[in-house]
């Protein structure tokens, strides 16, 4: 009832005839669906008995054939035309409807039996949508029990058909294995529904006629109620545009109509004394919303921050003093322009700055920069949409902080961190300079005692002393790998991502740290996966973290009993994506549960004073980061600790396919 206060009382009427008169029309409509739909039972039902009796008769020429076998050959031929005979004579008989008929096809599409068309093969036919329908009946019917029937519905043009328009068929179907046969019979279902359509022939002119007779009599009582309310209706038009004189005539009477228009003088009355004291009400809230407006003008203008509001095609509409003194322009130079002039990339950077907006509802601290006057400036920005009082969008805000300061400082911590880098390795190179000498030595003793042996014993062809000149050769080559690597890893790079194969830099960490876990007796046990897939990253970095978690183990390790230190490569997942996990443990005094979650951060150390400057690990962690991994750390105090390297991988290639396995 509360939904018909919107509406005028012709409609009100109108409407609640049609509530008495739409559970009646419902009811016939309803009458009719089932109608039709016990049509469509009726005739599914019918095709069904045809099929099945079909399949019957089928049956009994299999019992025939059973029965020819016993006979001799004069009789086999007469039993077996006549159950064919009577097969074909059962179908031609049959009908569906006035143009449905039962026929037999095999599952490679032949027509077995049929009316008009015995012997054609039908299996690539399309129904009117394109669709290979006798394909679908077979692939069907093969997959049906004995007892099953399949039932198919599809568009279908009959070049002999008068309305020369596609009309929908209803299929029923069995499947006869021994004899690779498929019974089927159809009909058109504007047959089936042929009833129905006479039925609805007579509804709905019965339908239409009710509504016009609903129409009519709530228009003629609609007359007897509206005219009283027009008087007013016309008065309240007058107050809503500013006339409060006008009174509503008609109010001596003692109907409802006069009870109205008496309340509504009474009102009018009212309102226009209500009216003039919210005049002078405006009055004041109006200097005082000009002194919040002013008050808000001055905050905007006032902050450093560049604030800047656009509307729906890119124009810029408002920019703040800072704005202007960010881009060194004028304030006429910049309303009016697309805001995407002041973006590098364009209009294309504005569109996915839309993008993010709609997606994300706001943009908050995206950096980026802006197009100045006389430089290119790096802004973050805060960006919103702006809607009017209806919800319509109505353009853009943000707000843009020149970080041109915090981008210098950025650039000098990292080159403080590059510098930190090559102290630690200048400070490894020094650790390992005894090692070192081990791994020099050892081949040149090796080298200077065959050559001794080669100086007693010369010879021009077919030397006895060749393999002792191979082996100088070797041990000078292993000199000069260890030295160059030497050079290559104490050499200050910048970070370079390439595609890489995770266990190079590995190996060669394990070169330059192998002499001094040697000389402390630490055994090293290597599982390296060599099927992994490759990883994008700088190797001259990552053998830096890797070196650096071997040297903390060596340290870890150095007063233990036993010392062993098991590197692995494996694969893993990172963020649910494949990924490639380098596990190097020891059996060190391990890591307590307080200092574990203070391991990565900047001159926190586990040694004691003057070993250690605690940024090592720190620096690792934010190398992997820059590389899109993660380190985890796994301890057990006083057992050992695990560190795990992840890193995602670079593609699904796999190492061996790269080394052309």
């Amino acid at each position: 009832m509360i939904l018909l206060r919107k509406f005028k009382i012709r409609t009100q009427l109108l409407l609640t005839f049609l509530v008495v008169l739409l559970p009646l029309l419902a009811g016939e409509l309803v009458a009719v669906s089932s109608f039709r739909a016990g049509l469509r039972d009726m005739a599914e039902l019918e095709l069904t008995n045809i099929v099945d009796h079909l399949y019957r008769l089928v049956q009994d020429k299999a019992e025939a054939e059973a029965e020819i076998s016993c006979l001799g050959n004069e009789g086999k031929e007469d039993l077996l035309a006549c159950k064919t005979r009577s097969i074909r004579h059962a179908i031609r008989t049959f009908r569906v409807g006035v143009t449905g008929y039962p026929y037999i096809m095999d599952s490679k599409g032949n027509l077995v039996i049929h009316p008009a068309q015995e012997g054609r093969n039908i299996l690539g036919s399309r129904d009117s949508k394109g669709v290979m329908f006798i394909r679908a009946i077979v692939d069907q019917a093969k997959k049906l029990g004995p007892d099953d029937v399949g039932t198919i519905r599809y568009p279908w043009h009959n070049p002999e058909d008068a309305a020369n328009v596609p009309r929908m068929k209803i299929l029923m179907f069995k499947y006869y294995e021994p004899w690779d046969w498929i019974i089927a019979a159809g009909s058109y279902e504007e047959e089936i529904f042929a009833s129905a359509r006479d039925v609805e022939t007579y509804i709905w002119p019965l339908i239409l006629f009710s509504l016009l007779l609903v129409a009519a009599v709530a228009y003629m009582m609609s007359r007897m109620f509206s005219r009283p309310l027009i008087d007013i209706v016309e008065a309240a038009n007058r107050m809503s545009a500013g006339n409060f004189d006008k009174r509503v005539k008609g109010s001596a009477g003692t109907d409802e109509f006069s009870t109205l228009a008496r309340t509504f003088n009474y009102m009018a009355e009212q309102v226009r004394e209500k009216t003039e004291d919210l005049e002078r009400l405006v009055a004041e809230r109006t200097g005082q919303l000009l002194d919040s407006q002013e008050k808000y003008r001055s905050l905007v203008e006032g902050t450093v921050d560049g604030i800047v509001t656009a509307d729906v095609h890119g124009i810029v509409t408002f920019v703040n003093r800072g704005m202007k003194e960010m881009l060194g322009m004028e304030k006429d130079e910049v309303i009016g322009s697309q805001i995407w002039n002041f973006y590098p990339e364009g209009k294309e950077q504005a569109r996915t700055i839309m993008r993010m907006l709609r997606d994300q509802g706001n943009v908050a601290n995206y950096e980026m920069e802006l197009n100045g006057k006389d430089r290119i400036i790096p802004i973050r920005t805060s960006a919103s949409r702006l809607f009017d009082g209806q919800g319509n969008e109505i353009g853009s805000f943000g707000i843009f902080s020149d970080i041109t300061s915090e981008k210098a400082l950025q650039e000098k911590l990292r080159k403080t961190q590059a510098q930190v880098i090559q102290s630690m390795k200048l400070r490894a190179l020094g650790d390992l300079v005894s090692g070192v000498a081990h791994e020099i030595n050892n081949p040149l003793m090796a080298a200077i005692t065959m050559l001794h042996v080669a100086r007693k014993k010369p010879c021009i062809d077919d030397c006895p002393n060749a393999k002792k000149f191979e082996l100088i050769e070797n041990c000078h080559g292993r000199i000069s790998k260890i030295v160059t690597h030497l050079k290559d890893f104490s050499r200050q790079t910048d970070l370079e991502m390439v595609e890489m194969d995770i266990n190079l830099p590995l190996e060669d960490s394990l070169l330059i740290a192998g002499q001094q876990l040697m000389n402390l007796h630490i055994q090293v046990e290597k599982s390296l996966d060599l099927n992994l897939a490759s990883v994008k990253g700088d190797p001259n970095h990552l053998e830096q973290v890797f070196l650096n978690i071997i040297n903390n183990a060596r340290d870890a390790m150095a007063d233990r009993e036993t010392k062993q230190l098991t590197i692995r490569s494996h694969s893993g997942e990172i963020d649910g994506q494949p990924a490639v996990v380098v596990s190097i443990s020891d059996t060190g005094k391990g890591i307590s549960e307080n200092q574990k979650d203070k391991l990565f951060e900047p001159f926190f150390t586990t040694k004691e004073v003057g070993e250690g400057t605690g940024l090592g690990l720190s620096i690792c962690y934010g190398i992997i980061v820059e590389h899109g991994g993660r380190i985890d750390v796994e301890s057990v105090e006083g057992e050992g600790t695990t560190f795990h390297v992840v890193l995602p991988e670079f593609s699904s290639s796999r190492a061996k396919e790269t080394k052309g396995e």
